[in-house]
């Protein structure tokens, strides 16, 4: 299972690495990994990054399609929409001045008027970027997952909200050599597995339409995980990719969530999961194929009750997901 898993990952991460996402010329600092148009080696401890994607060019009218789409399905005043950019290297040129507002968020803001109340993850240098992301993976690590479901937390609930904090740091006997190493090829790391451990109220969890579990932690802090020197143990710990996860936790006087998300929300989803009624999780780009259902978004809205959505990812969910309808 675990093969079939890392086989189909690795031909994902391939087929996003024929897509060039550079711009003009890339600054020297940025050294070409192999096997790969868009993944590099930066800083004195080879970080596998890849560079601010073409926004203004390559992208642009791709981008300004799925801006245009969210606009057109989530406008309007049935629901307070929310939306937090995780600022990851695909946004970032880390040679350029990191503290002032980072422009493709700013922009992002300004085209998606669909948009109440956003926010952003907060990466004012590389060494800001290194604590809180891995060293050859493109996801957030617990860290930064903690930082930006804070930050969350106050854009949904505001200040007055309180975030659960972790119990203790696990760090796994593994090294990580992550999704930029399946690209590249390149096992560099030099960093352990870690997460945190929380204690969050008894939650029912919904999978596709089922009752079941995501995630292998308890077999991870069981001590029973992949040793090998390339494992996927970010999709294998939090769960990978699900179409839609429906999260209850009781509360019948907390409002009900909406996170339209990719891969960025699988390490903080039971975690703002903790602080509302119902939470659904979807991924638009597994929806259709793992539910076997058609997203009609506005018809989602009223049959599930839906009192706020949250748009949660980084510049590629606007490039590689599926639109509304």
């Amino acid at each position: 299972m675990i093969k079939r898993c890392l086989a189909a990952l690795a031909a994902l991460l391939c087929c996003l690495g024929t897509v060039s996402a550079l711009a003009a010329e890339i600054p020297a600092e940025y050294r070409k990994a192999r096997g790969t148009q868009n993944v590099y080696l930066y800083g004195d401890q080879d970080y596998q990054v890849e560079y601010r994607y073409d926004v203004e060019g390559k992208f642009r009218d791709q981008i300004a399609d799925y801006v245009n789409n969210y606009n057109q399905f989530l406008s309007g005043d049935d629901v307070d929409v929310y939306f937090y950019f995780v600022n990851n290297s695909r946004s970032i040129d880390f040679t350029k001045d990191l503290s002032v507002p980072n422009d493709i968020y700013t922009g992002l803001c300004e085209s998606l008027t669909c948009v109440d109340h956003a926010a952003c993850l907060n990466i004012d240098s590389f060494e800001t970027y290194m604590r809180l992301f891995y060293q050859t993976d493109h996801h957030w690590n617990h860290v930064g997952a903690q930082q930006g479901y804070e930050d969350i937390v106050r854009l949904l609930l505001g200040e007055e909200e309180t975030p659960y904090q972790p119990v203790e740091e696990v760090v796994f006997d593994v090294l990580y050599n992550g999704s930029y190493s399946l690209r590249t090829g390149i096992h560099n790391a030099t960093q352990k597995f870690a997460v945190y451990r929380y204690e969050l109220p008894e939650i029912t969890l919904t999978v596709n339409g089922k009752k079941k579990t995501v995630g292998r932690q308890k077999q991870y802090f069981a001590g029973k995980y992949s040793k090998g020197e390339i494992a996927a143990h970010f999709d294998m710990f939090y769960g990978g990719d699900q179409g839609e996860l429906v999260y209850d936790t009781g509360m019948e006087d907390k409002e009900n969530l909406l996170v339209l998300s990719n891969s960025y929300s699988h390490s903080v989803r039971d975690l703002l999961a903790a602080h509302f009624h119902k939470t659904y999780v979807v991924d638009l780009r597994e929806y259709m194929t793992q539910t076997g259902k058609s997203m009609k978004i506005r018809e989602y809205l009223a049959e599930h009750q839906i009192d706020k959505v949250l748009i949660l990812g980084d510049v590629s969910y606007f490039l590689y997901g599926k639109q509304l309808h």
